[in-house]
């Protein structure tokens, strides 16, 4: 018998796994979603603090680094769940939210703030170029191209009515996600986008004051996304020869060709972008809504170009990606959650932000869950449980 910490949410019960990393704000944590059988992402964000008057509705009208995570948690399941509502949501390579929910320690005044995601078991794009040697061939490129282009007019077209046009403000290599379905042959992945958290409306006309999302400065838009997405292009174009960069960038290839269309909207933007500020400035109208160029054009071309249509042709065929070695997350070894043999052992874990239970676990029938424990005739033990004075797992956010 063994026992494992399991997470309690509307969508059913999760096993732990293990952890995924931590960044500013959040840690991520790799959990088994026992009802369905996948492997989901739970983000935890660090800061417990209560809420007691309405949060401001842009993060620079505050220096409180908890407010200005809380208020990044709050507008980025917003963004995300509206995203998801709006059709077409296969053509949207995101990070698929789940459920989020916040729980209550009363007597500690500690909330915890917790959301559950899709995995991408491929890791991020930063890690990727980080590790790999090789050129990267232009099937990868123009892929990314293709699913990133879409989902950003997505972004900048499913919300009008409501939002406007949404810019995702924080893009960049470390956002994107990759993902290789368990069916798929080829070695180029999915590209998925995730952290929605300084996502914002572009020039909103109106939004109801009991919403979470993030709002602009009056006068002030967001900056827009293909910037930073040319610049991860550029990234990419490093893994190749210097003197081939320069052909590619000249035009006599359809990666530069579509980099330059890029560039072309994003200088007709630049330029609506400086008139709409003269305009604010002059007027003090902020009635005037802006609005994008439409990446429809680019997004054609790309999908039509002969190595996105036959993205396992003569390029990528015997290329070093295809001996890449990612891991998937269906290896034993990284799918087997954490789990204890003594009972005090796993009572005193204090290093996993909560609340969780404690399940007892069948390692002979790939630990499934057989029970949850109680203690005595109090409630389902979990930590943090207010009525369990022993439940304190304080220290796993850093608190003293």
């Amino acid at each position: 018998m063994s026992y494992g910490h399991i997470f309690m949410d509307t969508t059913g019960q999760y096993l732990f796994i293990r952890e995924l990393g931590t960044g500013v704000s959040c840690r991520a944590q790799l959990v088994h979603h026992l009802p369905t059988g996948e492997y989901r992402v739970r983000k935890v964000l660090h800061r417990r603090v209560p809420i007691s008057e309405d949060l401001p509705r842009n993060i620079g009208y505050t220096v409180d680094a908890d407010i200005q995570a809380i208020i990044q948690f709050n507008n980025e399941t917003a963004i995300v769940d509206l995203l998801q509502k709006s059709g077409e949501r296969d053509q949207l390579k995101i990070a698929a939210l789940y459920s989020h929910s916040t729980h209550v320690d009363e007597k500690k005044k500690k909330y915890s703030r917790v959301s559950y995601w899709s995995l991408s078991n491929g890791g991020d794009l930063d890690s990727f170029l980080a590790d790999y040697q090789h050129h990267i061939p232009r099937p990868f490129i123009l892929q990314f191209l293709s699913q990133m282009l879409t989902t950003l007019q997505h972004m900048y077209t499913a919300c009008h009515d409501r939002l406007g046009p949404m810019v995702h403000n924080d893009f960049h290599t470390g956002n994107i996600l990759l993902h290789y379905p368990s069916d798929a042959r080829s070695p180029i992945p999915d590209f998925h986008l995730i952290d929605f958290g300084l996502a914002t409306p572009l020039s909103p006309a109106s939004i109801a004051d009991d919403n979470d999302f993030l709002l602009p400065e009056p006068g002030n838009p967001p900056v827009w996304d293909i910037p930073r997405l040319l610049r991860v292009v550029d990234k990419l174009l490093v893994t190749w020869p210097e003197e081939y960069r320069a052909f590619l960038h000249s035009g006599g290839d359809p990666i530069g060709t579509a980099y330059r269309l890029l560039l072309d909207l994003d200088r007709r933007f630049q330029y609506i972008l400086q008139e709409h500020r003269r305009y604010v400035y002059e007027t003090k109208d902020f009635s005037q809504r802006l609005t994008l160029p439409d990446l429809r054009p680019v997004i054609e071309y790309v999908n039509n170009c002969r190595a996105t249509l036959d993205p396992d042709g003569v390029e990528t065929r015997d290329h070093p990606l295809c001996s890449q070695a990612y891991m998937r997350i269906s290896d034993a070894k990284i799918a087997a959650p954490q789990t204890y043999s003594e009972l005090e052992t796993i009572t005193n874990t204090r290093d996993l932000p909560g609340p969780w239970h404690i399940g007892y676990l069948d390692p002979g029938r790939n630990y499934q869950v057989l029970d949850l424990l109680a203690v005595g005739n109090k409630d389902t033990f979990h930590r943090p449980n207010e009525d369990n004075e022993n439940s304190d797992t304080d220290s796993a956010w850093g608190d003293e």
